[in-house]
């Protein structure tokens, strides 16, 4: 079956040109194969027959394919689902600066790119530093309000910020336990609020 979608591929290669203006190269791998078999299907593939294709290839003839068909929804919809899976897959952050190009309110995207702003905020020392890093997970709390994570991180903020801000802290703390967490997430929250327990105790005990 392969063999024959295969010759019957190098035959309309042609029209895969007049389609798309795309020069394509047939090579000896099946992820190419199913890419060339699936843009002969339709030359104008709806975004479940894109999202079949292997992430990598639709992005990087993302733009041939925009300049092609600026108008097609359906072909920018599968490119941001590709540049979304594979920023998860990679742990590579420029995959969302390349959706938001593409839809600039886009949730996911936007989230992610505040979280990471927020980090890179919290790392610096000063107080200025961890305000900023606080209005940039505020905001990613704000995109997407299932996930604790932007939590976990604003109660680490506040506590850089002044260590004796036991409320603030804990209230961001708490907040994250309360939503999802994945698992490594889940034990560092556990483990922050138990050591400002601990040191909030500590602190009262001495002023007793």
């Amino acid at each position: 079956m392969w063999l024959s979608l295969w010759r019957h591929s190098t035959n309309r290669l042609k029209t895969i040109k007049n389609c798309f203006g795309l020069k394509v190269r047939i090579k000896n791998k099946m992820r190419h194969l199913s890419f060339l078999i699936i843009i002969i299907i339709s030359c104008a593939p709806n975004q479940s027959k894109l999202t079949e294709v292997e992430p990598l290839i639709l992005i990087k003839n993302a733009d041939s394919l925009i300049i092609q068909r600026p108008k097609d929804i359906e072909l920018r919809k599968a490119i941001v689902k590709a540049h979304l899976l594979l920023a998860k897959r990679n742990n590579d952050p420029q995959h969302y600066k390349s959706v938001i190009k593409l839809d600039p309110k886009n949730k996911s995207a936007n989230y992610y790119i505040n979280i990471q702003t927020g980090k890179d905020h919290h790392k610096k020392g000063h107080k200025n530093g961890q305000w900023d890093a606080i209005q940039s997970f505020s905001r990613a709390a704000a995109l997407i309000d299932t996930l604790g994570e932007p939590y976990y991180w604003l109660g680490q903020a506040y506590e850089k910020k002044d260590q004796m801000d036991f409320e603030l802290t804990l209230e961001s703390y708490d907040k994250a336990l309360s939503l999802y967490l994945e698992p490594p997430m889940l034990t560092k929250a556990k483990s922050a609020r138990l050591n400002l327990l601990n040191r909030k105790k500590t602190y009262e005990d001495f002023w007793k």
